[in-house]
């Protein structure tokens, strides 16, 4: 009998020992509204038009113009300017030079028709102002005199990777 009542004891603290051994405290707390949104690259440049316009380029003559260049974005982008001759005599917009820097440090040196910038990096809202150098060479003859070409700059922006 007191084996009986011994083993009912033993079998009674067994099964709330397991029971107890389960009993853990918990809480929880909730932390609302998170957003997440994905970034955006934007660019603007002023002046917003004719921004290398020049009248009466002579031969052996350099004329400077510059871009402003602002990161409208935000996230940091590389930017890059191009040029397009869209009306004009081609013979003069090949004879054409550009030297194109900002801050000092030099983008491009070479013919305006083919001109590709390296790239600046700007942080959001950051502006770069671009300088550009345009010029018609010493050797120019006679054939380009009125002649013209009408060309549109293309800023590109490129997420920074």
């Amino acid at each position: 009998m007191i084996r009986k009542i011994a083993a009912t004891v033993t079998g009674a603290v067994l099964a709330l020992s397991v029971g107890a051994a389960s009993a853990y405290f918990t809480a929880q707390v909730q932390v609302p509204d998170s957003v997440i949104r994905a970034g955006r690259v934007s660019v603007s440049a002023e002046p917003t038009c004719a921004a290398l316009s020049i009248e009466a380029l002579a031969p052996g003559g350099t004329a400077t113009r510059s871009l402003t260049v602002i990161n409208d974005g935000s996230l940091p982008a590389d930017i890059v300017v191009t040029a397009s001759k869209k009306a004009g005599i081609t013979e003069f917009y090949e004879a054409l030079t550009c030297r194109v820097t900002c801050g000092g440090t030099e983008l491009y040196d070479g013919g305006l028709s083919a001109m590709r910038t390296a790239p600046v990096r700007l942080a959001p809202a950051a502006r770069g102002e671009l300088r550009f150098d345009v010029g018609l060479p010493a050797s120019a003859g006679n054939s380009l005199v009125d002649d013209y070409v009408k060309l549109s700059l293309y800023v590109d922006a490129e997420q920074v990777h």
